[in-house]
Order: structure tokens, then C-alpha cells, then sequence
């Protein structure tokens, strides 16, 4: 939630760090596995196993905010809850109790702020980003944003990235194999002219 202006693919490249990917290096085979589970629940429009239906709507409001919707498609579209919900069934699941008091907390904040909502996802979007951010900092926005990401750029088979759309936001062109050349760095690096 920055307040200068940036470009989402700076957002998203800047939110990727190195403690982050080693606890996912260390976390892979359970990511996988939640994955696995998160893809086969969204692609049967199964109900969310570990949320309920208001956790989950509340859930994805926040994920909607961390990676919004706008020109092109967002963590929504991307189906970024079903890996959150599958995440909080595994590897994630020693954190689903401290997540969903992080989210009862969330949501009694945005009852205060209009007595009338039934939780952070029926306010307004400039609601939802002014009371994010007074909350970035905490564990709980930390931790969602960091499973928002996960869902946002895993494999499209692990729940999460919808039809590619992560990897589309990135410019990146998955592919099984790469064959050489890969670029015009090759030909310095083998000494060829191009």
C-alpha cells in the first residue's frame, strides 16, 4: 500500500524477498501439495474446506486489495482463496488459527469503521484500502499477502493463477523446456558474433 505511484509490477517485484523464498524453499512439497488440493476444489467449485464462506469472502476481499483488480485481472480473478483455503488445510495450517483471529480482529475493525458492515468485504474499496493500511505492518496482513502472492504466481495445476494470469502481469512465458539460444547474451558468452 504504498502512497507514491508504481506500477503493479513493481509492487509485485519488490515484495518477493529472500526470507521469503527461503521459507518456501523449505516449505515446497507441502505448497505443492496444497496446491494440488486448491486446484482440483476450484476447478469442481467445491466448497472451501478450511473457511467459511464469510472467512473466505473476507479473505478475498483483502487478497483483491493486495493484488486488485484494474486494467487487467487481479487475485480474485486469479482464484487466489481457493490457494489460501487448501494452504490453511496444510502447510500453512499451524498459522490458521492466529490468520482467522487476524481476520475476527480485521473484521471488528471495519464494523467500527461502519456500523452497518458485516465485515471487511462489504465495505468500500477506499475503506478497505485506508484500513489495510493502518494494518500492513501486522502479522496478519503479512501473512495473507504473502499466501495472496504464493496463489497469485504458482503453478496455474497447484489452485491458484487462474489461466495463467500471474505469470501474464509478470511477462513471464512458462515453458517445460528452454532451448538455446536462449538470447543475444549467448553469443558473448560463446565468444560468437551476432
Amino acid at each position: 500500500m504504498k502512497t507514491t505511484e508504481s506500477t503493479r509490477r513493481e509492487f509485485l517485484k519488490g515484495s518477493l524477498s529472500a526470507a521469503s523464498a527461503t521459507w518456501l524453499t523449505l516449505q515446497w512439497p507441502a505448497v505443492l501439495a496444497a496446491a494440488g488440493a486448491a486446484q482440483d476444489a476450484r476447478a469442481a467449485s467445491a466448497p472451501f474446506a478450511n473457511l467459511t464462506a464469510d472467512e473466505a469472502r473476507d479473505l478475498e476481499a483483502v487478497a483483491a486489495q493486495i493484488v486488485p483488480t484494474d486494467e487487467s485481472p487481479g487475485a480474485r480473478e486469479a482464484g487466489v482463496i481457493y490457494f489460501i483455503d487448501a494452504a490453511l488445510g496444510s502447510f500453512a495450517a499451524p498459522q490458521a488459527g492466529s490468520l482467522k483471529a487476524g481476520l475476527a480482529d480485521l473484521n471488528a475493525k471495519a464494523r467500527t469503521v461502519d456500523p452497518a458492515a458485516t465485515g471487511f468485504a462489504s465495505l468500500s474499496d477506499e475503506a478497505q484500502v485506508a484500513l489495510l493500511t493502518r494494518e500492513e505492518s501486522g502479522q496478519f496482513f503479512q501473512g495473507v499477502r504473502f499466501m495472496t502472492l504464493c496463489g497469485m504466481f504458482a503453478l496455474p495445476s497447484y489452485g491458484g493463477n487462474r489461466d495463467e494470469i500471474g505469470w501474464k502481469l509478470l511477462g513471464f512465458d512458462h515453458r517445460h523446456v528452454w532451448q538455446p539460444p536462449f538470447g543475444y547474451y549467448d553469443a558473448q558468452a560463446t565468444g560468437e558474433q551476432s
